[in-house]
């Protein structure tokens, strides 16, 4: 992130973005798919950089209970730091438990809510082909309209609009977001914490 910075982009969330687009500009999105203390670690390294990002947390994640009183107080500090929280949406969820996408989608809504005590303000989908991809991504954003202002695989957040970088299953398809400074105006960059970690792959499972 310093070398974006240095070269003149603001790196920030997406809420950010929103607010204040530059004409060089970074939104910095993690999706935390596994555990929350992964995601306080980034949110750290993150703020000290001198960047803000978009977390967006899952409400049926195995490794943490978005509920549970650790997982608030990091949501808290996360926020305290400046980045924002946002919904990690599950899909798939239909094909074992009846019911539709829709109804699940309301569910998680009304969790992430009470969760952090505020409305919803965008979403992230967690393995977009298994919610119908894009067309139901952009029809729930119309349906949530009321507090919702954006998801983040609309066409505005991908190419050909602002260039799109993933490590997805650990892997830089184009190469390590570090090497595109300079090289588009407008980017998106996800990453998986899961995939991160200081010294071995242990640290994190």
């Amino acid at each position: 992130m310093t070398a974006y910075k240095e070269a003149g982009y603001l790196v920030t969330s997406f809420q950010e973005y929103l607010e204040s687009p530059q004409g060089l500009h970074m939104i910095l999105r993690h999706d935390i798919d596994n555990t929350i203390e992964q995601a306080m670690r980034v949110a750290e390294v993150d703020a000290a950089a001198g960047c803000t990002s978009t977390f967006f947390l899952r409400v049926h994640a195995r490794g943490y209970n978005l509920m549970s009183l650790p997982s608030l107080r990091i949501v808290q500090e996360i926020e305290a730091l400046g980045h924002e929280v946002q919904l990690h949406l599950e899909g798939g969820l239909s094909d074992w438990l009846g019911g539709d996408n829709f109804e699940w989608a309301e569910r998680q809504r009304a969790v992430f809510e009470a969760a952090v005590g505020r409305p919803l303000g965008g979403f992230s989908s967690h393995e977009p082909a298994r919610m119908g991809g894009m067309d139901f991504a952009n029809a729930l954003k119309d349906r949530w309209s009321d507090s919702v202002d954006y998801h983040a695989y609309e066409e505005r957040f991908m190419m050909p609009n602002m260039k799109y970088l993933s490590d997805s299953s650990g892997r830089w398809r184009e190469g390590h977001f570090g090497m595109w400074v300079g090289k588009e105006p407008l980017m998106q960059v996800l990453t998986h914490p899961f995939w991160w970690f200081e010294k071995v792959p242990a640290e994190n499972y």
